[in-house]
């Protein structure tokens, strides 16, 4: 549903737009997602809604696109909530393709930020897996970004609250929070050390992130980016 594109090469991941890549079809059929196992449903479900919170702090984000992100998440958690007690709820199948068109056309309307700078730095140079990542590093980067995108964060935690998630404060940090908890609450990977990732790549990983500007609501700062990747790693709740 994008026109954006992604090569690694030499372990460094790179990512281009360019409208060629859009496919000419796409077909989205609840029931041939039925054997989808849960895991990866549920990832899954993280990946799509990163997009669309990233796209609501984005530098090109107009009203539009806001509506389509608010609403990408809000389906996306409905239907995490349903599938984790029926995995083969047929509309609980159908809820998630519709949250994740509406947030695969968030990621090619707008500009990514830090939490995509990260997931692309840490799956391709060191062969992380892509929607477990993505799953793992949307809170940190939502808590790192929090004070520089309040509406932002505050029409996450809607989003959130509207599919049935627990009533949380409207403070910035309070969408890093849920995000992660509600990750918890399915049973998805909360640390990067589940994933596979070794600990002395963190530093290497800082580096590299912060080595290319990036537009993102809060200046990269690598002591910062270290101290994220560290609490992601071990697991830990993000920090404000």
């Amino acid at each position: 549903m994008t026109p954006i594109y992604g090569v690694t090469e030499g372990c460094m991941k790179k990512t281009g737009r360019d409208a060629r890549v859009l496919p000419r079809t796409v077909i989205y059929d609840p029931e041939l997602t039925l054997m989808l196992p849960l895991a990866m449903t549920v990832t899954s479900a993280f990946n799509a809604m990163a997009h669309a919170a990233e796209g609501l702090y984005a530098q090109d984000v107009n009203p539009i696109v806001t509506l389509m992100a608010e609403e990408g998440i809000r389906a996306s958690a409905t239907a995490l909530a349903l599938l984790s007690a029926e995995p083969r709820n047929i509309d609980a199948r159908g809820d998630a393709p519709v949250g994740a068109w509406l947030c695969g056309i968030v990621l090619g309307s707008t500009t990514m930020g830090l939490h995509h700078k990260l997931c692309h730095t840490l799956g391709g140079s060191f062969n992380l897996p892509h929607s477990g990542t993505h799953t793992v590093i949307l809170p940190h980067a939502l808590a790192y970004n929090a004070s520089h995108a309040p509406q932002a964060m505050a029409r996450i935690v809607r989003a959130l609250q509207a599919a049935g998630g627990p009533k949380v404060g409207a403070a910035a940090a309070d969408a890093a929070r849920a995000i992660h908890d509600l990750a918890r609450r399915h049973g998805a990977p909360t640390s990067l050390a589940a994933l596979g990732m070794p600990a002395d790549g963190l530093d290497r990983a800082a580096d590299l992130a912060a080595a290319t500007p990036y537009p993102n609501p809060r200046p990269l700062d690598r002591m910062a980016l270290r101290a994220l990747l560290q609490r992601a790693y071990d697991g830990s709740p993000p920090a404000p």
